[in-house]
């Protein structure tokens, strides 16, 4: 049997206190996360608003993301000076008046320091909205406390292509951004009314050496994996950066063991991935991570690039598989109180290995019925894995330090995010030229091609089209035809890719373990026994 770690407070005899944290949180993970899909759709637009290349406006995107990396590390130490209540709401602050900034920007430079503002102030909502879910809710009811989380976790990329989709074509490009704004005051407001102080540490000092190594680090290995998907791996680019990111990583965790044994508080305590529950579902979280954004940046490729849908089409035939992580993740999360997260995680990746096994046999006519049974089928598994692996992630860890380990998992999955985009990208544009040059090859007088080939001149040459005139366009309709194939056998190369990554999931999530629950000694001066406060650290105790 399990006892909860924490006494319920209610208000005003109403909701519990701890339900009122989940409602309020959120509002900002729910408006972070969908703004970093929302973004992708209307890259097109806002090429053709600012008169700017593709390289020149991915810096839209590649900002965001750099700003969020290099701002994560922070967490802890704002969390411990100012208080967890009074960052969230600066977060939340920053991200809004970013957003409505977005909005004004009169040019491309403009617009991409406005989402740097925007990114920093989003880097904190993640790690500090499961830092004060996990201060109220006891370990036996995290789960459920998770699952209700994972619902803007899963809802807001799946959503993403859908309303940005919609903006995008029936609105200006600016709506993608004030779209935030309401969502975000409305956000503030509850925060500020209901949200209560965490116990401060003013005498914490900034480790400035720690956090160098960590920015710079973060910021090389995020630009080098956003440019790799544009640049290629072989870039000398993106080799450099990449190999200096790496080295100013170490460099980092050398610094931080080093300032930790020496009993002074480093900027994020690496001694953390000794705890083995962290630690391996960190390595099943990163790896089901890489499968969920591959899936979010391949998908709509193959249904605008491929299927001619427009990107509103698409956002529609995108949104079933909404409700189905929203269903996956709240039934996933009452399933592990129960009975415990391996019991949901390792069926939830095994339906995740079928599901990428699925989308290996990608083609061009596959009808869109059994596209969507296949979406459905792989948010459902991302349900019951996503939410769950968080569950037994934190199930050790200490109170005072939530704010580090969650600081530290949402750096590791803006890295994974990154890389699942970069390397799937990269693996995509290699093997459509391997594919065409093999599909190419096979295009002979006596194949189905050639022969389509000689129907289709003469089909020409009947319409008035000269000889010439006839040839050169049914080569043309022909090689339009074999880079479709190598496209989408690309794409099922990457399927391939993703399947071996969930199958390395499911072996990690065999030593995916929670602890037991630390539960508080009563101590004096709290109200009928419990904790006078319930921010310090708890005693582990035997549960018979």
């Amino acid at each position: 049997m399990q006892i909860p770690a924490t006494t319920t407070r209610q208000e005003g005899g109403g909701l519990s206190y701890k339900w009122i944290v989940a409602i309020v949180v959120i509002f900002g993970i729910f408006m972070s996360i969908l703004d970093s899909t929302i973004v992708n759709i209307a890259i097109p637009r806002l090429q053709g608003a600012f008169g700017a290349d593709l390289n020149s406006v991915q810096w839209v995107l590649t900002a965001y993301i750099l700003a969020e990396g290099v701002a994560t590390p922070l967490t802890g130490f704002f969390s411990d000076r100012i208080g967890i209540k009074r960052l969230y709401l600066l977060a939340l602050v920053v991200f809004t008046a970013g957003s409505a900034l977005c909005g004004l920007a009169w040019s491309l430079p403009a617009l991409i320091f406005f989402r740097i503002l925007q990114g920093a102030g989003g880097a904190f909502l993640f790690p500090l909205s499961i830092t004060l879910l996990y201060r109220e809710f006891p370990l036996h009811e995290r789960g459920m406390a998770m699952g209700v989380l994972g619902v803007p976790v899963l809802l807001a990329p799946a959503f993403g292509p859908t309303v940005g989709g919609y903006l995008v074509t029936f609105a200006d490009w600016q709506s993608i951004f004030y779209i935030n704004v309401p969502i975000g005051i409305v956000g503030i407001i509850m925060g500020m009314i209901f949200l209560r102080e965490g116990r401060l540490n003013p005498h914490t000092r900034l480790d400035i050496l720690g956090f160098l190594f960590s920015g710079i680090g973060l910021a090389c290995v995020l630009y080098a994996l956003s440019d790799a998907s544009t640049d290629g791996w072989g870039s000398s680019k993106v080799l450099g950066t990449l190999a200096a990111g790496v080295l100013l990583l170490i460099f980092f965790v050398i610094t931080e063991l080093s300032i930790a044994n020496s009993g002074r508080q480093p900027l994020l305590d690496v001694r953390l991935f000794a705890d083995i529950p962290f630690t391996t579902s960190n390595i099943a979280s990163i790896l089901v991570t890489f499968a969920l954004y591959g899936g979010l940046f391949l998908i709509p490729v193959y249904l605008q690039d491929l299927r001619g849908l427009s990107a509103y089409q698409a956002g529609i035939l995108l949104i079933p598989q909404a409700f189905a992580s929203m269903i996956a993740t709240i039934v996933g999360g009452r399933l592990v109180d129960r009975f415990g997260v391996r019991a949901v995680v390792i069926p939830g990746l095994i339906i995740l290995c079928f599901a990428m096994w699925l989308f290996s046999s990608l083609n061009l006519y596959l009808p869109f019925g059994t596209l969507q049974v296949w979406l459905i089928l792989r948010s459902l598994s991302l349900g019951l894995c996503i939410q769950p692996l968080s569950v037994s992630m934190y199930s050790s860890i200490r109170p005072r330090d939530l704010p580090q380990a969650t600081s530290m998992s949402t750096a590791m999955r803006f890295v994974a995010s990154s890389l699942g985009v970069a390397v799937l990208a990269t693996l995509v544009q290699t093997q459509t030229s391997v594919h065409y040059t093999h599909l190419a090859e096979q295009v002979t007088p006596a194949s189905p091609l050639g022969q389509y080939f000689v129907r289709l001149q003469g089909f020409f040459v009947a319409h008035g089209a000269t000889l010439m005139q006839a040839k050169q366009t049914a080569i043309q309709v022909i090689a339009g035809m074999v880079q479709r194939q190598a496209y989408v056998l690309a794409m099922d190369d990457a399927f391939w890719l993703s399947l071996g990554l969930a199958i390395i999931a499911l072996i990690a999530a065999f030593f995916v373990r929670t602890q037991p629950e630390r539960i508080p000694q009563p101590a004096a001066g709290g109200p009928g026994g419990a904790p006078a406060n319930q921010e310090e650290e708890p005693a582990l105790v035997a549960v018979h």
